[in-house]
């Protein structure tokens, strides 16, 4: 391709050239005509090619900008370059020195040209809605998030949700009544945050017989993402390539760091499966069993970490009275 570009110019600046009497040009004119085609047949190849080298842009667009100068300065100044050789010297003389600035000087064209992309080009994000599911409005950290204001978009309560929700708070059951009644509290305080749109869809998949099924149709449907921290639910969805944000999930990447060695400030709040062992726990709910902690039941006491276990439940923390 390279060869192509190079005998192709050189046929435009011999058509000039040597038909410059017949078009009514001299040489000069026929000349700077071909330079002037020439550079524009550059410019073309680097925009198609998404105008990848930044220098050989910045030289060319230099290259032009010194060419109109050289031009106004031969033109303004006749009488010192009436001799047509000196203005053809004159004119290359200023396309080099633009070719060398622009080449050295490529970053401002770069820098140019990326804000550009970034003004016309940058696509607008825009949060998916999220369908809130039974499991998730009875554990209610889903309000604490929102007012926190780390949850964009809207949130989506199918009424099918809402309806097993209001059957579980009227549960024989005390326990599972108290999980409905908390259930429908967090709805209430997801309703009056301001910082995100809570809405209750009434579309209700009669045709599909479980709540899950009717969650995962849903989220097809509308084009959602479901929010859950039922496990079997969440792996039916991811199966069916539906996007699942788990709040035990963010739980999990959110718990400290803790490493052997480190000190922590617990109360005991109880003893543990041996004898000497008490038990106390993070902020986060991990379990922290205090190695001879079992006479300190109720003190706040500061630990030393031993060694971590990660089992199936979550992630316990075994450590020492610190001396």
């Amino acid at each position: 391709m390279t060869v192509f570009r190079l005998l192709y110019g050189t046929a435009i600046a011999a058509v000039f050239i040597f038909f410059r009497d017949t078009i009514g040009i001299d040489i000069y004119h026929a000349l700077i005509y071909s330079a002037v085609v020439i550079l524009g047949i550059i410019l073309v190849d680097l925009m198609a090619g998404g105008v990848r080298n930044f220098k050989f842009l910045s030289a060319f667009l230099s290259a032009c900008l010194f060419l109109i100068l050289g031009f106004i300065v031969t033109q303004s100044f006749r009488s010192v370059f009436a001799n047509e050789a000196v203005r053809l010297v004159c004119l290359f003389m200023f396309i080099y020195i633009g070719i060398l600035i622009g080449y050295k000087n490529y970053r401002l064209v770069e820098n140019l040209f990326t804000k550009i992309n970034l003004k016309v080009s940058k696509p607008k994000l825009t949060a998916m809605p999220k369908l809130v599911d039974t499991s998730t409005l009875i554990d209610g950290r889903i309000a604490n998030i929102v007012e926190a204001d780390f949850m964009e978009g809207s949130l989506v309560i199918p009424v099918f949700i809402l309806k097993e929700l209001q059957n579980v708070a009227d549960s024989h059951d005390h326990l599972r009544r108290q999980k409905g009644r908390r259930g429908l509290n967090v709805l209430k305080r997801l309703q009056e945050q301001k910082g995100i749109h809570v809405e209750i869809d009434n579309t209700n998949f009669d045709d599909i017989g479980t709540v899950d099924e009717k969650l995962v149709a849903m989220a097809k449907k509308v084009g959602a993402v479901i929010m859950t921290t039922d496990f079997n639910l969440m792996k039916v969805a991811e199966i069916q390539n539906i996007k699942v944000l788990n709040l035990n999930n963010l739980a999990i990447a959110l718990r400290q760091t803790i490493l052997p060695g480190e000190e922590l400030t617990i109360t005991v709040a109880k003893e543990g499966k041996d004898p000497s062992q008490g038990v106390g726990y993070l902020d986060d709910g991990t379990m922290v069993v205090v190695e001879q902690g079992r006479k300190n039941i109720g003190d706040k006491l500061k630990v030393e970490v031993t060694s971590l276990l990660q089992t199936e439940s979550g992630r316990i923390i075994f450590s020492r009275v610190k001396a």
